[in-house]
């Protein structure tokens, strides 16, 4: 097996892995976001702020949705909305796991250990930039009160980026 077949086999199992623990983490995390730092309920109904309780608002869904109408001229069930969801959630991870794993092959300076960079960037390029830009989620902001787990993951991000 050569090496370009290997780097995509490590980075669909990478990109793959990681969804699937995006998946798990993101809802226990939102509680405890939640519970440190309650939002208010205008907060709760941004688009992409909820994915617990209103995950056909998240930007993989919206995204669904919104294609769906153009193309379909009708609405996406529920049921299609959160299945679209999770087809879109894996297979950007999958693109971003394959991404990452030949930039660190091509890059020997950028290493498998600086995941969190990588992360960083990722979130930065996405959710940070590009999903609000397409209107599949709100604007990066801060709240009149800083609750929910975006906004508490949003203000470590920028702390951290003081810190440096």
């Amino acid at each position: 097996m050569n090496t370009i077949t290997k780097n995509l086999i490590k980075g669909v199992a990478i990109g793959l892995i990681a969804s699937f623990i995006k998946s798990l983490a993101e809802p226990p995390l939102q509680k405890i976001g939640e519970t440190l730092l309650p939002p208010e309920d205008d907060e709760l109904k941004l688009r992409g702020a909820d994915v617990t309780r209103q995950p056909e608002n998240m930007p993989p869904a919206v995204f669904a949705k919104e294609m769906y109408r153009k193309i379909a001229h009708t609405e996406l069930s529920y049921s299609g909305t959160l299945k679209s969801m999770k087809i879109i959630h894996y297979t950007l991870g999958t693109l971003i796991g394959v991404s990452y794993i030949f930039m660190t092959e091509k890059n020997k300076n950028f290493t498998a250990g600086e995941g969190i960079a990588a992360g960083i960037t990722v979130w930065a390029l996405t959710h940070g930039s590009t999903v609000p830009a397409l209107k599949l989620q709100e604007k990066f902001r801060i709240c009149r009160n800083p609750g929910g787990f975006g906004n508490s993951v949003r203000m470590l991000f920028l702390a951290c980026q003081w810190s440096r």
